[in-house]
C-alpha cells in the first residue's frame, strides 16, 4: 500500500434521517481512531504441579473503538451535527472513519467530550472525542 495524506483520514456524521447522509467533518488537523481490546485473565495453576511455572491465560473481553480529533472551527452542517448529539440526553450518532486505500469503519458512536477553544490571535478551534456504542463494522477499500 503506498503511504498515504493525514489529512484524507476523514470523520464522516450521520445525519440522523431514514436514509442516513453521512458529511465530512472538516476543518480537522489531527485524528486517531484506536482499537481497544481487553482481556480476561483466566490464568489458573497446573493442579499437579501448583509451584511450577505460571503462564497467563485470558479470554476475549471488552472491545471498543474510540476515535480523537481535534481542528477549526468552521460553522458548518456537520459540525452543528456534533454539537446538538453532544447536547442530547442521548449523545450518539453514526459515523463513518475512512482511511485512505485501506478501508472504512462505521457504527454508532457516543459523544464523550466536545470542547471548544479560541486564542485572542487565532480562530475557535474544537476537539472532540468519540466511543463506539455497540458494534463497529469495518469494510476494506
Amino acid at each position: 500500500m503506498a503511504k498515504q495524506l493525514g489529512r484524507a483520514l476523514l470523520l464522516k456524521v450521520g445525519d440522523g434521517g431514514g436514509s442516513e447522509v453521512f458529511t465530512s467533518l472538516a476543518g480537522l488537523n489531527s485524528k486517531t481512531i484506536t482499537i481497544n481490546n481487553s482481556a480476561i485473565d483466566v490464568t489458573t495453576p497446573d493442579a499437579s504441579s501448583p509451584a511450577g511455572a505460571l503462564f497467563a491465560s485470558s479470554l476475549n473481553g471488552l472491545k471498543s473503538v474510540s476515535l480523537s480529533a481535534d481542528g477549526v472551527f468552521l460553522d458548518e452542517t456537520a459540525e452543528a451535527r456534533l454539537n446538538t448529539v453532544a447536547m442530547q440526553s442521548d449523545p450518539a450518532m453514526n459515523c463513518q472513519i475512512l482511511i485512505p486505500d485501506f478501508g472504512t469503519y462505521a457504527g454508532n458512536f457516543r459523544v464523550t467530550s466536545l470542547e471548544f477553544g479560541g486564542e485572542t490571535e487565532g480562530g475557535v478551534t474544537f476537539s472532540t472525542s468519540l466511543e463506539s456504542n455497540g458494534a463497529v463494522t469495518f469494510t476494506a477499500a
